[in-house]
């Protein structure tokens, strides 16, 4: 019994020294902030028009990296500006026909999010973003098994969109980690010219998911 009664009474200590301390984390988190993360990004099978003959493109899962310089407000709302980078590589054509080539996508977003105060250092948040995607096929985008491939190396530049959900774990007054799900894509499509008249890529739909975690500090 005395055991038990000691062991309640170190939990009690604990709870009450860490309480105030998380408490004060939450707070100190508050004003302008920035953030840095890496990405594990997988894109989905994504259709387009090749010659006028509708495709879907498989792509080998990537990796992508953000930078973001933000404010929080009491009320748990977050503003932040956002560059990000994102690269995949293709892999086949309508899960047969192999192709070679990496996809760049660099990013500017303006986002809007919300954390949910739980009065302890986890804190989960939702979000929006709008801004803007180029998109960049390279290494020479082919076929190459073709004797004289059509290239498609170019870019293109279309608004985008984004939605992300996450949870974050404040470290120390300053420093808190998290991890989070993204959905993003791009409005309207994008083209390709090809190296051959006539070979054209078009109405390419671009939309990936990623996973990110990120470090942010905060200044006060």
């Amino acid at each position: 019994m005395n055991r038990v009664r000691f062991a309640a009474g170190l939990a009690a200590v604990g709870l009450a020294v860490l309480a105030p301390a998380c408490a004060a984390a939450a707070q100190s988190h508050l004003g302008p902030y920035v953030a840095v993360g890496l990405a594990y990004d997988k894109m989905p099978d994504r259709n387009l028009d090749i010659a006028g003959r509708t495709v879907s493109s498989q792509w080998k899962a990537g990796w992508g990296g953000l930078a973001t310089l933000g404010y929080k407000w009491s009320s748990g709302v977050r503003a932040e500006a956002e560059l990000s980078g994102r690269i995949a590589k293709v892999t086949t054509f309508n899960g047969a026909a192999p192709w070679a080539g990496k996809q760049w996508d660099t990013s500017a977003m303006f986002n809007v999010l919300y954390d949910f105060d739980l009065g302890g250092p986890f804190t989960p948040f939702v979000g929006v973003g709008l801004g803007g995607s180029d998109l960049v096929w390279g290494d020479n985008f082919r076929v190459p098994t073709q004797p004289t491939p059509t290239v498609y190396d170019g870019d293109g530049f279309r608004p985008a969109w984004q939605g992300m959900v996450g949870a974050s774990y404040d470290v120390t007054p300053n420093v808190a980690v998290a991890l989070d799900a993204r959905l993003k894509g791009s409005f309207g499509h994008y083209s390709f010219h090809g190296s051959v008249v006539g070979r054209d890529i078009t109405n390419f739909s671009y939309k990936t998911n990623s996973v990110f975690a990120t470090v942010r500090y905060s200044f006060r």
